[in-house]
Formats: structure tokens, sequence, C-alpha cells
């Protein structure tokens, strides 16, 4: 009984730390790098939809499709929120590919350094790809037109 104790306050410990994390943290994680601009018109995405270069989408290694990501460009400050709809980029140290229109939104064409954040509530972003499988979110495209993505105005 006595070398069961300790255990018991260390695992409580854990457990309420673990808890305090996650309600200061909140749902939604932040994950930093470089934006690059893609488009492959009319080519079919990894989600099977046609790529339009005048959406607001986007690619990421591992969000599920249809999660939304709040990008945020750090040299203005600009944002805009696109949806994930195809996988990529596969060059280091880029996070997210976007199309034309969600650069312009941003404001810039190549390559920016943003910060990503979930705002769908189907995934969180990390810090590396490890802590995320490939594979596709459960949201139907049919959900997504009823609420498309949009830009938001500068804070």
């Amino acid at each position: 009984m006595v070398l069961r104790l300790p255990a018991a306050i260390c695992s409580a410990a854990f457990i309420t730390a673990c808890c305090t994390a996650i309600l200061v943290c909140g749902s939604a994680a932040a994950e930093s790098g470089i934006a690059s601009v893609y488009a492959y018109s009319g080519s079919k995405t990894a989600s099977g939809e046609r790529a339009s270069p005048g959406g607001l989408t986007a690619a990421h290694r591992t969000l599920p499709f249809g999660t939304k990501v709040h990008v945020t460009n750090k040299r203005n400050g600009q944002s805009v929120v696109v949806r994930i709809n195809d996988r990529g980029p596969f060059v280091r140290g880029r996070v997210i590919d976007v199309t034309p229109a969600a650069a312009r939104a941003l404001g810039f064409s190549g390559l920016a350094p943003v910060t990503l954040e979930s705002r769908s509530g189907i995934a969180s972003l990390g810090a590396g790809a490890s802590s995320f499988g490939w594979g596709g979110g459960t949201a139907s495209f049919a959900s997504l037109k009823a609420d498309p993505a949009r830009v938001l105005p500068k804070d």
C-alpha cells in the first residue's frame, strides 16, 4: 500500500497537468513555416476534386481533407481561411501550398513566412508530420459548399 501511494499521487499530478494544458492551450494549435503558391488548373487534387487556382484552397501534408485553416502572413499580418483539399508541399521547410487566389489575399507571390491555425475542429496542428497519419477527413464536400472559405480583414 505504501508503494502504491506515490504512484497514485504522481498519476493524479500528471493527469491534472495534462488537463490544465488542454484548457490553457485550447483546441487550436499553431504551426509556422513557409507557404508557397501552387496551382494545377483543372487537374485532380489528392481529395479527388478539380484544382481551381481561383479557389481558397490549399495543400497540407497531414491535415484531413476539408479542414479549414487560418493562414496569416507574418510579414504583413494579412490572413485568409483556406480549405485543405490536396497533399503537399513536399519541400523541406514549407508547411502549406496555397492557390494563387489565397496568395493574393495574403499579399504575396512565391514564398512567404506564415502561421497556420486549424479552424475546423476536426484536426489540430502539430510541430511535426510524425504526430499525424496520412489520410482524408470525414467532412463531406456538400457541407463545405454550405460554409465556403472566406477572406478575413486585416486586424
